[in-house]
């Protein structure tokens, strides 16, 4: 299994930057890299994206995911107008660096008036519009988040979305995060066809009672209670074989020297990888 690292772990890191997050991945062995729109928004003001597809022509690290285009459902006509702006520079992106997936988050504080059959249908008819607008090539992955108030917040109901849409390139996120904050389902897992997994976010939470984390209770793979164990069985049983991309959001990761960060990153995230995925 390849070995993923997503923007947001060192972020606010002291001399963080797209190329500097870039340098010191090639350098600690990750294969792919998951960039955020607000570093790659800063990049471009200077440089070109045709100079950053270069770069990536010329190392080994390959650009894996755009995360995220966020709050995608429940939008109203401005917000509509907005999200398909940044659609068209996603897509623009994507074409430019060979980057062939844009990760999808999902709406927070819909109303009391909706009903889960109605979020999901609505998210799908969404959905349809944003794989399709990307094309064949590009897949979109929907990520829960496990919050009380996302509209869509377990794995079981963002599977439902992904089999009702049924375009081949559209899929879902698994965040082990999000997995244990609302208590998704290993019986949900279980029935998911693996080709559907499009990213695996790793990452471990707090000690606290389920629903009440912020991404600030994140912790490193095994520091704290998500139960990755039966996370990995389950994904070995059913044939997963994809990207474990680490994805922190920790304010005492972020206190860390940048390069130490990252070389943290890359220990623990190829020390799990090597305990759970061996072949």
């Amino acid at each position: 299994m390849k070995i993923g690292f997503n923007e947001a772990t060192a972020l606010k890191c002291e001399g963080q930057s797209l190329m500097a997050d870039l340098e010191a991945c090639e350098k600690n062995g990750f294969d792919y890299f998951e960039m955020r729109f607000d570093c790659l928004a800063e990049y471009v003001k200077e440089h070109s994206l045709e100079e950053l597809a270069e770069w990536f022509e010329n190392h080994r690290i390959k650009p894996w995911a755009y995360n995220t285009l966020e709050f995608f459902n429940q939008l109203d006509s401005f917000q509509t107008m907005a999200m398909d702006w940044h659609l068209s520079w996603i897509k623009e992106v994507c074409n430019a660096i060979g980057m062939k997936m844009l990760i999808a988050v999902p709406s927070f504080d819909v109303g009391l008036d909706k009903t889960v059959e109605e979020i999901k249908h609505e998210a799908a008819d969404r959905l349809r519009y944003i794989a399709e607008f990307m094309g064949p090539d590009i897949r979109v992955s929907l990520e829960f988040c496990g919050c009380p108030n996302c509209s869509i917040n377990q794995f079981g109901t963002a599977y439902d979305v992904v089999k009702e849409v049924d375009l081949p390139n559209l899929g879902i996120t698994l965040d082990t995060f999000h997995f244990h904050e609302m208590g998704s389902s290993l019986e949900d897992l279980k029935k998911a066809d693996p080709g559907k997994i499009f990213v695996y976010h790793l990452n471990d939470c707090e000690d606290l009672p389920i629903g009440s984390c912020g991404d600030d209770k994140r912790l490193w793979p095994e520091e704290g209670v998500v139960d990755h164990g039966s996370i990995a069985k389950v994904l070995n049983e059913i044939g997963f074989d994809g990207v474990c991309t680490i994805e922190e959001f920790r304010p005492e990761y972020y206190r860390m020297e940048h390069k130490e960060n990252i070389k943290k990153a890359a220990e623990v995230t190829r020390a799990f990888v090597n305990k759970y995925y061996k072949k």
